[in-house]
């Protein structure tokens, strides 16, 4: 009997380790639809292939709706219409995924308190999802806002 435990044990662990990998994967795939898809190519459409209920993003004094955190990535896009974004680099584990990305572009535009002097500027940022069902519900960000502005401002 237990010889027939541990056997079982084993299959379980054998088959659920694949599937945790297949799981991280098509996490982290979600996480770059965000910065690739939603902020790089200014499609803010499918996102119920993104996010799941009650979606919360962490800011520093604050915390953001999905509506809200839509809402600050089309000002972004607005302020700088030809944005290109990279992931650098990504890491996950368990039920979260953290990216790091570069956005340039070129602040043409003057929304998101930007001046739109048609300077060119870049930022580097890191965000961590995490995930439950396969959707992205929870968000923390930081970015280099300071290099950023210090360019813009040049």
């Amino acid at each position: 009997m237990k010889r027939t435990l541990v056997i079982l044990a084993t299959l379980a662990f054998t088959l659920a380790a694949p599937l945790a990998q297949a799981d991280l994967k098509a996490n982290t795939q979600t996480a770059k639809r965000v910065f690739l898809e939603k902020m790089g190519q200014g499609r803010f459409d499918k996102l119920d292939e993104i996010y799941g209920p009650g979606f919360v993003a962490h800011g520093v004094s604050q915390d953001y709706t999905l509506a809200e955190d839509n809402e600050s990535g089309k000002q972004w896009r607005g302020a700088f219409p030809d944005l290109k974004v990279t992931v650098m680099r990504t890491v996950a584990e368990g039920n979260l995924v953290a990216l790091h990305w570069k956005a340039t572009g070129t602040n043409t535009g003057k929304e998101a308190g930007l001046p739109g002097k048609g300077k060119k500027a870049d930022m580097d940022g890191m965000t961590f999802f995490r995930f439950s069902k396969d959707r992205i519900v929870e968000e923390w960000s930081v970015l280099d806002t300071a290099t950023m502005n210090k360019q813009l401002s040049e």
